[in-house]
């Protein structure tokens, strides 16, 4: 009850303390990507109070707002980036700011969590940001395990509570790399794939037994066994990177056997089983950007990947690069291009991986009632030469400066000598 009592009192002064930082903004006559059935409204109003859309119309007024004028520019929900290291990363080959995984792991790694380690103020969130990236699902690398671990949703804000949702999804790899770690063989990577979700079975069915010692020696740590048991209750999806079609059709029959949420990345050659992803109902992540073959199981890449799998009724996501994450939307536009519906393509990185990881109840869409995250942009946000001019994460105007801009800034006029560091 204490316990309760101080839980209630903590989640009603964050509620205080964001009301009191919330501000009341008014954007104006803009073109909204409203990713509903409204679909998209031309010279429309959206007001947003206390952290949420609470309006979107024409000729809206609000005493005291914030007013920005969108006239002729384009506003879309925040983009959801997805499979990336944000936080976790700030120079991939310097060790000291990498901690994003586990080269060598012992046991699965099912269970390795990295949101307790994000580093909100790493210069990649502004960079990031500043270029319409609010919220961002990131995961460890694979090491010598089939597994990954756990991936988890933040915000974008920098702010040290940028937590959004914790374990979302354990990620997992087959094909040519999982055959590497298990002697060169598919066959054994999916035997111990079969092994351990097995286990996790047993686990579910005897927890009690299994944790007083009355039961026979599991294979796998408890957290990795709890960890799988989770997606075997299909409480997390699995996501799985695999490319070679026959190698999808492995994992697809594999999560069917096992009754498992199945999440296929990568899926290069998807285009060809893409009836068989979709019936199954099936999301994918893909890269639009990559048609060039880097191994032998990806040797049928293709630009229209995305549009056929979408032709097919698959549900399509774009995955994103940590130090650039932001240039999803290049990657976007590129889909367009190969034949991908132009909502399709803005869906794959706003609504459709809010729908698969979590927020889809607030998140994702534009209307009344959802979270207030949203970018206006200065033109059409598919395309090169436009850019955020302002991100709204949680009702509130982010500050759009980068450590690029400090620089800039810094060594734009050579002049004088002003611009050496010790001067002031």
């Amino acid at each position: 009850m204490k316990f309760l009592v101080k839980t209630i009192a903590a989640l009603l002064m964050v509620a205080v303390s964001f009301a009191s930082n919330a501000q009341t903004i008014l954007i104006k006559n803009a073109k909204v990507h409203t990713q509903t059935s409204a679909g998209v409204l031309v010279d429309t109003d959206i007001l947003i109070e206390n952290g949420l859309i609470r309006t979107i119309g024409e000729g809206l007024t609000a005493d005291s707002a914030l007013e920005i004028n969108a006239k002729g520019k384009v506003v879309t929900p925040g983009i959801f980036a997805v499979m990336n290291q944000v936080g976790l990363v700030e120079i991939g080959a310097i060790a000291g700011t990498n901690d994003a995984g586990v080269e060598e792991i012992d046991g699965l790694g099912a269970s390795l969590s990295v949101d307790e380690v994000f580093n909100p103020k790493s210069t990649l969130i502004p960079m990031n940001r500043a270029g319409g990236v609010t919220r961002t699902l990131i995961k460890p690398y694979n090491g010598t395990s089939l597994f990954a671990g756990l991936g988890s949703v933040m915000d974008m804000s920098g702010d040290y509570d940028s937590l959004i949702v914790s374990d979302v999804a354990v990620f997992a790899t087959y094909g040519e790399y999982a055959a590497s770690l298990n002697g060169g063989s598919r066959a054994a990577a999916l035997r111990d794939l079969e092994q351990a979700f097995s286990q996790a079975n047993e686990y579910l069915d005897n927890a009690g037994a299994v944790k007083s010692g009355e039961y026979r020696e599991l294979d796998y740590s408890l957290s990795d066994l709890a960890t799988l048991g989770r997606v075997l209750d299909q409480e997390i999806p699995l996501v799985v990177s695999v490319n070679r079609a026959n190698d999808i059709l492995t994992v697809l029959d594999f999560a069917k056997s096992h009754e498992l949420a199945l999440v296929l990345e990568g899926a290069a050659e998807g285009w060809k089983v893409a009836d068989k992803i979709s019936k199954a109902g099936v999301p994918v992540i893909l890269n639009p950007m990559d048609n060039i073959p880097s191994s032998f199981e990806s040797l049928n890449k293709r630009y229209e990947n995305a549009a056929l799998l979408n032709k097919a009724g698959v549900r399509v996501m774009f995955s994103s690069e940590t130090h650039n994450a932001q240039n999803v939307r290049y990657a976007a536009g590129n889909a367009v291009a190969y034949g991908l519906p132009y909502d399709k393509a803005l869906a794959a990185m706003t609504n459709a991986p809010a729908k698969v990881f979590g927020g889809a109840s607030n998140y994702g869409k534009l209307m009344p009632g959802f979270k207030a995250e949203l970018v206006v942009w200065s033109g059409d946000p598919l395309e090169v030469t436009t850019h955020a001019e302002q991100v709204i994460i949680d009702g509130k105007v982010t500050d759009m400066m980068t450590r690029s801009k400090r620089l800039e800034q810094r060594y734009k006029d050579i002049t004088n000598d002003n611009n050496t560091y010790y001067r002031k």
